[in-house]
């Protein structure tokens, strides 16, 4: 089957100049000052949980642009990706990490469970990673037991099945991640539960602890690689990849934007041949409201210092110009991420 992505389509909002007169009364205390000098600047940055591997890259790039920009106070406020949309329209955050295709396109468009539509007030920023690729582990026992390889013998075979799934809340993990990559197959969450399987639901960490105490058969959640933490549960827990076929990967991978991409085999003690796997991509954005010149700034620090950005944590490990200025949201960038890479000859 094909997916329409018609009535998620997002039309790119131009942003007035009504827009930048009203930031200092939207954001008061952003300090606005001009493009090129050191003035520091205040902001909030949100989007990211209290723990966790993106709240580590959040406090890293706020650092390079404190030392970039002397004197800037930019504090960071735990959130969520889809939590921190919210946040900037509301006047409550300048930027937000961690932003994926489900929240940016359902926040835009107010669908459920957003109440109203951010389009207009939500503006891109920069792209901050596009290498974790969405990770289907099954034991190597049930597989075996259950003569399943893919995705398409589960939906043949209909076996009886302990999958552990991402919080619902979770738009990235579920509907961007397992539930795209089911649907494509035929297979939906209540058809695991009507063979007699069963659905758990858990971060990324609870998933592999439930996989490692023999508590679920499989587990789909999306993951820099290599997963630490899932090579020492390969240890002791033999496992394998459930696996798609390219053109379903693909169906999947179109309809949120996502591409398609290898795992190597050398990446995993488990693997015994590459594997096609989708790649989700993570962002920041700004709410429109802020002042070109707390973006510019953000964005030129990060750009300048992207070496030692990338050494924050793996999934920083493609910063660059170029790559910070891929815009795969469907979002308009924000004015001062735009003048910059413009400056920098990054866009056309």
């Amino acid at each position: 089957m094909t997916l329409s992505r018609r009535d998620f389509a997002l039309t790119a909002t131009a942003v007035t100049a009504a827009a930048g007169s009203a930031a200092v009364a939207a954001f008061p205390s952003i300090l606005l000052a001009g493009f090129g000098d050191k003035e520091p600047i205040t902001a909030t940055v949100t989007g990211a949980t209290a723990r966790g591997y993106p709240k580590l890259v959040v406090e890293g790039l706020n650092g390079i642009v404190r030392e970039a920009y002397p004197g800037s106070s930019i504090t960071f406020k735990p959130s969520s990706p889809g939590g921190g949309l919210v946040q900037l329209a509301s006047g409550d955050a300048t930027f937000s990490v961690s932003a994926s295709a489900p929240e940016i396109r359902l926040a835009a468009e107010g669908k459920a469970p957003y109440r109203e539509a951010l389009k207009g007030k939500i503006a891109y920023v920069m792209m901050l990673n596009d290498n974790q690729p969405l990770h289907c582990i099954m034991t190597r026992a049930w597989a075996e037991a259950n003569g399943v390889k893919s995705f398409a013998d589960i939906a043949a075979k209909k076996p009886r099945l302990r999958l552990n799934l991402n919080e619902v809340g979770n738009l990235q993990a579920t509907l961007g991640g397992a539930n795209i990559v089911m649907q494509v197959h035929g297979i939906t969450p209540k058809d695991i539960e009507d063979w007699g399987g069963s659905i758990s639901r858990g971060n990324s960490t609870a998933a592999k602890d439930a996989f490692q105490d023999g508590k679920v058969d499989a587990f789909i959640t999306a993951s820099s690689y290599p997963d630490s933490q899932l090579r020492d549960i390969a240890r002791t827990r033999p496992m394998t990849w459930l696996e798609s076929t390219p053109a379903k990967l693909k169906e999947a991978a179109d309809y949120w934007n996502f591409r398609v991409g290898t795992v190597p085999k050398s990446v995993y003690a488990f693997l015994d041949h590459d594997v096609e796997a989708m790649y989700q991509w993570t962002s920041m954005c700004a709410a429109t409201a802020t002042p070109d010149e707390a973006v510019y700034k953000y964005v030129k620090a990060v750009h300048e210092n992207a070496e030692r950005a990338r050494t924050i944590h793996p999934s920083l490990a493609e910063m660059s110009g170029e790559f910070m200025a891929r815009n795969r949201s469907g979002l308009p960038f924000h004015p001062g991420a735009e003048r910059y890479y413009r400056e920098q000859k990054l866009l056309k």
